[in-house]
């Protein structure tokens, strides 16, 4: 009788495993995004502890050669 309810639960469960298939699939390349983020937040932290990253200098430097290059357009 125990070895009935023992067959039928294993059943169950392929049935089970079967039906819902795989569920890690993609799970590797999830974490290696998430590993990826980590080490961004990681360097940009970095970055603004040194001084080194400032933004507003960046966009300043970007912006003054767009117009630059625009004038030379122009001209």
């Amino acid at each position: 009788m125990t070895r009935m309810f023992v067959n039928t639960k294993v059943r169950m469960q392929k049935a089970i495993e079967a039906r819902i298939g795989d569920r890690e699939a993609g799970q590797g390349m999830l974490e290696y995004i998430g590993i990826l983020v980590v080490a961004a937040l990681l360097i940009v932290a970095v970055l603004a502890a040194f001084d080194v990253f400032d933004p507003e200098a960046i966009a300043d430097t970007q912006i003054g050669d767009i117009d630059e290059a625009l004038q030379n357009a122009r001209d």
